[in-house]
């Protein structure tokens, strides 16, 4: 499943350091896909990826694609932050449960009072120096 694109002019405010066990994953998300790491042993899915199960410590790793959609668990808007961050004013940060059983923190770019439990998508947002993802409200 191609997640949604959204142009942003400018670069991004904290780019990601991207490593060897992290470039799977942007790569993926330039393409508009969305990598978990998975454990080949029991099944857990996590993020951001990770080099070992924190389930059952296994190392042997994979990826999935999952779809982005889920669920709004917590929703705040910050007013005071890092001068890069700060830029354009306040931003929000949500709390996603996201469908295939991952909890991530995100940009979140739908309304500040999104009823908790609503329905989100990732979306990847993509800036003149690369990409990021966000959620918003389906």
């Amino acid at each position: 499943m191609t997640l949604p694109f959204i142009r942003v002019k400018g670069n991004r405010a904290s780019p990601p350091r991207v490593s060897a066990l992290s470039r799977p994953f942007w790569d993926a998300l330039d393409e508009g896909r969305f990598l978990v790491s998975e454990c080949a042993d029991c099944s857990r899915l996590s993020f951001p990826p990770r080099s070992f199960c924190p389930q059952c410590s296994s190392q042997n790793i994979g990826w999935r694609e999952i779809s982005g959609r889920g669920k709004l668990y917590s929703l705040t808007t910050v007013h005071a932050g890092p001068p890069d961050l700060m830029a354009n004013g306040p931003y929000s940060g949500a709390i996603i449960d996201l469908e295939e059983n991952v909890r991530l923190v995100t940009s979140w770019l739908g309304a500040p009072d999104a009823p908790l439990d609503s329905p989100v998508q990732l979306v990847v947002t993509r800036f003149d120096d690369g990409c990021l993802f966000a959620a918003r409200s389906v």
